[in-house]
């Protein structure tokens, strides 16, 4: 692994992410969610936010954007004992998930980390599962010490992956995983560690905050609310997640790792006094934006798209919407010249601290297609926000977002309720060369490749082959040779495997299928496939041997094979 020394404003690349939100195990389908408008909005079931006060149910209506089920966990998938797991706080469970995904994202197998000095920042804002098992009068239990301090929540990543680099978790409400970004981008550029993994989740399990929420008039009394709609009225609360995977830019390409963008810059601030105990100002958003582009030698104007935090309150969507009237003060960098302004909050709620981190995943996912989509939900923006003549738009279809001759720059905003503020600027990923002659379909010596799968049970191996098949009709299809290099490396093996020898991208939609449908194929007649399907290790290196190795690519983790683990025997009803 490349070290890296690097400077304050030297460019930091994701090359490996992860997220889980309301409709979306993988990034692909997360992206499918956002770029089609869609709303997992649902009724929250009785005993989801357990404790809920019932006058104020009765009041409102609850309803959110809602994983199918919270207490799942492949425990066995991550050597953990059945005890620990149940008293383990579910935000904890998917961070690990997350975690290994996006390390897998990058192409790499977490096994071969071990050991390294490799940082971990997670954005936590509260923990609904201790609550949960007070509320329920359960006894207490020596695996809830660990299971249910939020320290764990980057610690036990730590441990369970071996890293020896930092290990915290930051506290700033709803900007807190955009945050942990902003540490953990810091310490790269100081050289005090090589690689960072930032992550944030965020799940529901109890209703005190919700009851209190409904109360301080912060959610949505209707369940309908959309931001910059002229009908909303408050936030709608969200599930899920996501996780980054961090190295300096040069020492990325030097070690030919995949990236998926580049962190520009982040800035974090708190503004005074001037929004008020439980507010940002406009003042304080205008200030810290422009401070962090210029960090970066950057103006608004270099904008062509900005994830707001836009949760769907009258005051706070006006506020940020003057914010950045205030700063575009010409044609911006983005399509028809204007600066576009999205929320992902439409399409799966307020994710409150990891909500900054789902929209640098949301970003980058933009960025890559050339696309910024539209704002679910969103038919006509309200008239009354205050943007002026500023060159604004609030999309309510999908615009369009080509490459140019200079690097396409999103930006991403995150505020907290106590008023502690992130600013994250993300730019395009460097473009790789272009070859002198396109890569054949055939492997090495013209053989055909070798595509090893594996997973926990057959069912998983099946999802596994689901899920490429997803990404080879997406618009991040990786190339043969490097989806096949990428999972003889980068993947943990594991017992239920299946062995794909292919010479085109056709035949291995066609194997695909045939292992997504649980058809059995014939036996491989590679030598290498043979022995990978009959449970040993094969030496891949035979394969790449006086060859150029492919760029590795960005895949669909593993499947996780998830079993339920709850403190008692009453888990949150699933939808």
């Amino acid at each position: 692994m490349t070290t890296a020394h690097g400077t304050d404003a030297a460019p930091v690349a994701v090359i490996g992410m992860s997220c889980r939100t309301a409709g979306a195990e993988t990034l692909t389908e997360f992206w499918d969610v956002v770029s089609r408008g869609e709303r997992h909005l649902h009724d929250v079931p009785a005993g989801r936010w357990y404790g809920l006060d019932e006058q104020v149910a009765a009041a409102n209506t609850p309803r959110a954007f809602l994983l199918d089920s919270i207490d799942g966990f492949d425990a066995r998938f991550f050597g953990i004992a059945h005890r620990m797991a149940a008293f383990m706080d579910p935000q904890h469970r998917l961070m690990l998930e997350l975690a290994w995904h996006a390390v897998e994202n990058a192409g790499l197998d977490p096994q071969t980390l071990t050991g390294e000095p490799v940082a971990v920042f997670a954005g936590a804002f509260m923990s609904d599962y201790a609550e949960r098992m007070t509320a329920r009068g359960r006894r207490s239990d020596g695996a809830a010490f660990p299971g249910t301090m939020m320290a764990f929540l980057a610690n036990r990543v730590s441990y369970q992956f071996g890293w020896t680099g930092p290990s915290m978790v930051i506290d700033s409400a709803c900007s807190a995983g955009l945050s942990a970004l902003g540490f953990a981008v810091q310490g790269l550029r100081a050289g005090d560690y090589p690689m960072a993994l930032v992550g944030s989740p965020n799940l529901f399990s109890a209703g005190y905050y919700t009851t209190n929420a409904y109360l301080g008039g912060a959610l949505s009394p209707t369940g309908d609310s959309v931001p910059f709609s002229a009908a909303r009225n408050g936030y709608l609360r969200g599930e899920g997640g996501a996780c980054l995977l961090l190295k300096p830019l040069d020492a990325a390409l030097a070690d030919g790792d995949p990236v998926h963008a580049v962190i520009r810059s982040v800035g974090s601030a708190h503004n005074g006094r001037g929004g008020g105990l439980t507010g940002t100002d406009q003042d304080s958003q205008t200030a810290l934006v422009r401070q962090t582009l210029a960090k970066a030698g950057l103006t608004p104007r270099d904008l062509g798209h900005l994830e707001a935090h836009g949760t769907g309150t009258r005051g706070g969507d006006a506020t940020e919407i003057a914010a950045l009237a205030h700063l575009v003060d010409g044609p911006a960098a983005g399509p028809d010249g204007r600066l576009w302004v999205g929320s992902v909050k439409a399409n799966i709620g307020h994710l409150e601290a990891a909500a900054g981190l789902i929209g640098v995943v949301k970003t980058i996912l933009a960025l890559r297609a050339g696309t910024i989509p539209r704002i679910a939900g969103l038919d006509e923006a309200d008239g009354k926000l205050p943007v002026g003549d500023a060159p604004l738009g609030l999309p309510v279809e999908n615009v369009p977002w080509p490459a140019g001759s200079t690097p396409r720059i999103g930006a991403v905003n995150a505020f907290g309720l106590g008023g502690s503020m992130s600013h994250a600027v993300v730019e395009e990923a460097p473009r790789p060369p272009r070859p002198a002659t396109p890569a054949p379909a055939a492997g090495p010596a013209g053989r055909p490749h070798v595509v090893p799968l594996s997973a926990g049970s057959e069912e998983a191996v099946a999802l596994l082959a689901r899920r490429l098949l997803h990404q080879l009709d997406g618009p991040h299809a990786p190339e043969l040779a490097s989806l096949a290099h990428t999972l003889q490396y980068g993947r943990r093996a594991m017992k239920h495997r299946r062995a794909l020898v292919v010479s085109d991208t056709a035949a291995l939609r066609t194997a695909l299928r045939s292992v997504a449908d649980g058809a059995d194929l014939p036996p491989a007649q590679d030598p290498l496939a043979r022995a990978w399907a009959d449970g040993a290790t094969p030496d891949w290196d035979v394969l790449w041997k006086d060859h150029d190795r492919p760029a590795r690519a960005h895949l669909p983790g593993t499947p996780y094979q998830r079993r339920s683990y709850w403190f008692d025997d009453e888990p949150p009803p699933a939808l």
